[in-house]
């Protein structure tokens, strides 16, 4: 399982979903961070991939975000992905109560 969350610096969890620099994408396996990655949100990719302003998620199960448009939820449901909303702003600390629930 991949998990994502929106960030700004890969510290802190990111206030926009769209308009972040990056995501933070965790692989899970058993329970356990088995690798992190940070993936940064370049124009380029933007413009040319399907999945457009969330082409980094293509592979991801889980988006955990502190707020979320109507307009960007609706986008990322039609991809089948899960969207956590949480009050951390670390993105350890996201990952961690995320996983101890």
């Amino acid at each position: 399982m991949k998990i994502a969350i929106p960030t700004d610096d890969g510290e802190m969890v990111g206030l926009q979903c769209r308009s972040c620099r990056a995501f933070q994408v965790a692989t899970v396996k058993s329970g356990k961070i088995i690798h992190q990655e940070l993936r940064w949100n370049f124009l380029s990719e933007i413009l040319t991939s399907e999945d457009g302003l969330f082409y980094n998620l293509c592979d991801c199960d889980i988006v955990i975000v502190n707020q979320i448009s109507e307009m960007n939820r609706e986008r990322l449901d039609a991809k089948k992905k899960k969207i956590v909303l949480i009050e951390e702003t670390n993105v350890e600390k996201a990952f961690i109560d995320f996983l101890s629930t």
